[in-house]
């Protein structure tokens, strides 16, 4: 009889924290699914796609290094700015690792084939473009590890 209670509350417990798990990944994916008709993202938009893929960033890293807000529009120079800053250790290049500007943030993720190679770190980012960015990343990191 105690076995019985004990199982049943489990289950119960299991299913409960399941659906809001299940709840968060449809949340995730209809805004995935928002962000792909976009013909403009903003910061804010890079830095939720960051914490899906990461998982956090403090608030203080994110926007305290330049002074970015979540309504500016995304160019790949701020994408890989943060990037490199934050979550990958891209050491090919020097001038990178000197100066860390959104031109060589963003001409370190050309070297990896993040970008292409015709682009500017001037480059407004789209909805497709910014989910295809962070698909690349996760390919990037998983041969990695």
């Amino acid at each position: 009889m105690r076995f019985t209670k004990f199982f049943f509350i489990n289950i119960i417990l299991l299913i409960l924290l399941s659906s809001s798990v299940i709840a968060q990944d449809m949340v995730q994916i209809m805004y995935i699914n928002e962000l792909a008709g976009r013909k403009e993202t903003t910061y804010g938009d890079a830095l939720r796609m960051f914490r899906f893929q990461v998982g956090a960033i403090s608030d203080s890293d994110a926007y305290l290094d330049r002074g970015w807000l979540d309504d500016f529009i995304l160019t790949k120079g701020m994408l890989a700015l943060l990037i490199t800053k934050h979550y990958l250790k891209l050491n090919k290049s020097l001038m990178h690792r000197l100066f860390e500007t959104e031109r060589y943030a963003y001409r370190a993720c050309v070297a990896e084939k993040f970008f292409p190679e015709d682009g500017s770190e001037n480059d407004l980012m789209s909805g497709p473009e910014l989910i295809e960015f962070f698909e690349k990343i996760g390919e990037f990191k998983g041969e990695r590890q």
